[in-house]
């Protein structure tokens, strides 16, 4: 939970955010469109000029940095890193992005979102600091993320954090967070292509791109990477003059004396990457931060050893990092009975969060939710997957359902693959539709629009996306449930419901051609969140209803944005 206080109001506050909102430009960081805005390079060159203007030079490089960048799992690193810090007695910073349900996450000390007071007086210090030193006036206002970026160096500074874990927002060359000119040292998480409009169109050019957040003899480390990545990362090393090695597996830490298995608060095999690389950089900091955290040599003799230290593990053992393969369970109204008798909880109703959004973390975020569903059918006695074809199915086997959104500058069909080829092999299919549905919040400032239809024209682009994919792999979805069997059109019947006013229409998809009945529709698209989580929970309902013993898993995926909006709707706090 944040750090909660009562030194400034509610008023305060909300000013201090509409004020942020007014550094959202809208313009994306490809190449200049018009005669007056400047390129991405000019931009961040400006901003040195800028942070020496407002007197925040000795507060950016006085900070003690470990900077990582990378496609997949940089934030999960970051958290890696944090937690095992905090647990080593060190006081943190943690800047982050994006936030999921409140924009203090972005800035966490010890852990913690900071306090609304901490926010608010160093908001105001900035931008009042912008317009007395004629920032604004000559430069304008700094955008957003490089305003956000400014700010928790500010308070990283103001709060006396002993070491700062910094996450790069995209890319790592011309990102604001390299306005660092020495960190301790330097990590890169696995790459991929994702950005290409901005950072290239080939691994190369990307790692590249990466690997621009290496400094002079700061020692740099990265995750196993394809050979062109890897090339890139070499070549960017020397041209800096530092080296940059890749980091041994977390097997490593699992042999001899002190071994056993690495346990990871984090789910997901992939977050073994990361927490190896977390591990190095942590070593890293531990033996070079100037002072020398008090740690640091007992851990050095320990890792020297090949022996992971007990807080390293215990860090590791207890990150929790919400919105990455986060399971949370229902907490609704229930009455099932029509009592009147009201529970708090819907026992059968699991929501599976992840906002992967890169071709290889929707292959993991599949894997990680085809194999907790199937330990979860396997706990209860169920034989495996498969589809429920026309049948009642066993009593024990999961119902599997699919909410699903991206950004509109991604491919649907790059993302919605590999969830397909998943569930497919898997034999884990999803239940018919599956939900497409914008998400309530993004990086610009939305207003809402008159006819809800006009904002889902996205949203049907990804449905039928996946509608021609259910016809690809046809083991991705439950087939059609034959209308003789009274319980299965019964759950076609629930699938299909939709709590909500019938001004506001849902778009159904069917899976093929000329198919138009409830028992066809691969994908439907709800314009609205909260309808979108009444129709799951009406489907739970009726499994309840219906005594079916069967669990509804909800994997909802696609986008950080989609899965902070979930976060708020359920009423959790990061």
């Amino acid at each position: 939970m944040p750090h909660e206080d009562d030194e400034v109001t509610e008023e305060e506050y909300q000013a201090a955010l509409k004020a942020l909102q007014g550094t959202i430009s809208g313009k994306t960081r490809t190449a200049p469109k018009g005669p007056n805005d400047l390129s991405w390079e000019a931009q961040f060159e400006r901003l040195h000029e800028v942070i020496a203007r407002v007197g925040m030079t000795s507060a950016v490089n006085d900070l003690s940095v470990i900077h990582v960048a990378g496609t997949k799992g940089k934030g999960s690193t970051c958290a890696f890193v944090e937690h095992v810090l905090r647990k080593c007695g060190t006081k943190t910073g943690l800047y982050s992005s994006p936030h999921l349900v409140d924009i203090r996450e972005r800035f966490r000390i010890d852990g913690v979102p900071v306090s609304r007071t901490a926010f608010t007086r160093n908001f105001w210090w900035l931008r009042d600091k912008l317009r007395e030193t004629g920032c604004e006036e000559e430069f304008g206002m700094p955008a957003y993320f490089r305003f956000l970026t400014l700010l928790g160096f500010r308070i990283f500074s103001q709060e006396g954090v002993e070491c700062a874990v910094l996450e790069v927002g995209l890319g790592g060359r011309l990102d604001a967070t390299n306005v660092v000119k020495a960190p301790v040292a330097c990590g890169v998480t696995s790459l991929g292509m994702d950005h290409v409009e901005v950072l290239g169109d080939t691994i190369g050019k990307i790692a590249y791109e990466k690997a621009g957040i290496f400094k002079p003899s700061v020692p740099a480390f990265t995750s196993p990477q394809p050979e062109e990545a890897m090339e890139s990362l070499r070549r960017r090393a020397r041209e800096v003059g530092t080296s940059v090695s890749t980091v041994d597996g977390l097997e490593s830490y699992e042999r001899g004396a002190g071994g056993g298995e690495v346990a990871l608060g984090l789910a997901g095999g992939h977050q073994r990457l990361n927490a190896a690389l977390a591990i190095r950089l942590l070593r890293e900091w531990g033996n070079s931060a100037n002072p020398r955290p008090a740690w640091g040599e007992a851990a050095e003799a320990e890792l020297s050893a090949g022996v992971l230290p007990e807080r390293f593990r215990d860090g590791l053992r207890e990150t929790e990092w919400a919105g990455r393969a986060q399971v949370v369970p229902d907490v609704t109204a229930v009455d099932d009975d029509g009592s009147g008798d009201k529970s708090e909880m819907a026992p059968n109703l699991l929501w599976y969060l992840d906002g992967a959004h890169t071709e290889e973390s929707m292959r993991q975020c599949a894997e990680w939710f085809v194999s907790a569903t199937k330990k979860d059918e396997e706990a209860s006695g169920g034989s495996g997957g498969g589809s429920d074809g026309g049948g009642t199915p066993p009593a024990s086997k999961p119902v599997r359902m699919l909410m699903f959104n991206c950004m509109e500058e991604r491919d649907p069909e790059t993302l919605l693959t590999p969830t397909a080829r998943v569930l497919s092999e898997h034999d884990a299919p999803v239940c018919r539709p599956s939900i497409f549905v914008p998400s309530e919040s993004s990086s610009l400032d939305l207003k809402p629009v008159s006819d809800p239809r006009e904002s889902t024209a996205w949203q049907e682009k990804t449905a039928r996306t996946w509608a021609r994919l259910s016809l690809k792999y046809p083991r991705a979805v439950t087939p059609p449930p034959a209308t003789t069997d009274a319980v299965a059109a019964a759950r076609a019947a629930a699938a299909a419901r939709v709590a909500a006013p019938a001004t506001i229409p849902t778009v159904d998809i069917p899976s093929s051609a000329g198919g138009d009945s409830t028992r066809d529709l691969a994908s439907v698209v709800v314009p609205c969140m909260r309808q979108a989580i009444e129709r799951v929970r009406t489907r739970a309902a009726e499994e309840r209803r219906l005594k079916s013993g069967r669990r509804v898993h909800v994997l909802v995926t696609g986008s950080l944005y989609l899965v902070g909006d979930m976060l708020r709707l359920l009423g959790r706090a990061c």
